[in-house]
């Protein structure tokens, strides 16, 4: 394998633990009732305009740009502060992927912000090779996010796999004629991950399911 792409939220990084208070603020600070814990869950892997169609369907744009602002604030002073979690073995299989010289990518639906304060304070900058976010690129869907990234870095579709935990990354996946590996310890439900090639239940596992698919796809 030459290149592995990254979801983040629920595949590296333990969202909720940062997410959930700072929702809670945002909403406070809104002066609008707050979404329950699953419905915020839920949002987690949409794109940054269908998480407030969700949450706020009634607010103007302008209101909806407000809480965005508000909520990013949030979580990243939660997370320069010191809250927040990688998954467990999340930093070592990286570090041991990229000691074998596999290249290292992010493909996620949030702010460029977002993730790079969870990329810098998780201790994981120096491992990756590029961040790439649909805030930054202004991609409405993943695929077309990995479908950047291929042609960018010049990736060889059949030597890159795309791992994640929702139904939006294994698609991603597809589309692009990537090897898909689904992490069942995320926020996806019970068939979100069927279509993978590969599943794993811990982060660790990565590293005997990469080493077997290449034998597999040679």
């Amino acid at each position: 394998m030459d290149a592995i792409i990254f979801d983040v939220d629920g595949t590296l990084f333990q969202t909720e633990k940062v997410a959930l208070p700072a929702y809670r603020q945002t909403f406070e600070q809104l002066r609008r009732p707050l979404p329950s814990d699953e419905a915020i869950l839920n949002t987690f892997g949409m794109t940054i305009p269908e998480v407030w169609e969700t949450l706020l369907p009634d607010a103007s744009m302008d209101e909806r740009d407000k809480a965005n602002e508000l909520l990013a604030k949030a979580e990243i002073e939660l997370m320069q502060t010191g809250t927040g979690n990688l998954y467990p073995g999340v930093k070592n299989t990286l570090q041991t992927l990229r000691e074998r010289g596999v290249k290292l990518f992010t493909a996620s639906n949030g702010e460029l912000r977002y993730v790079e304060t969870v990329i810098e304070t998780q201790g994981l900058a120096p491992l990756f090779d590029k961040l790439y976010c649909a805030g930054a690129y202004k991609t409405e869907k993943k695929e077309e996010l990995v479908h950047l990234i291929l042609q960018e870095q010049h990736l060889n579709e059949k030597k890159t796999a795309m791992v994640g935990d929702r139904k939006s990354d294994i698609t991603a996946g597809k589309k692009n004629f990537l090897l898909t590996i689904g992490c069942d310890f995320g926020f996806g439900n019970a068939h979100e991950l069927d279509g993978a090639d590969l599943l794993i239940t811990s982060f660790d596992q990565l590293l005997i399911k990469v080493k077997y698919s290449q034998i597999e796809r040679k």
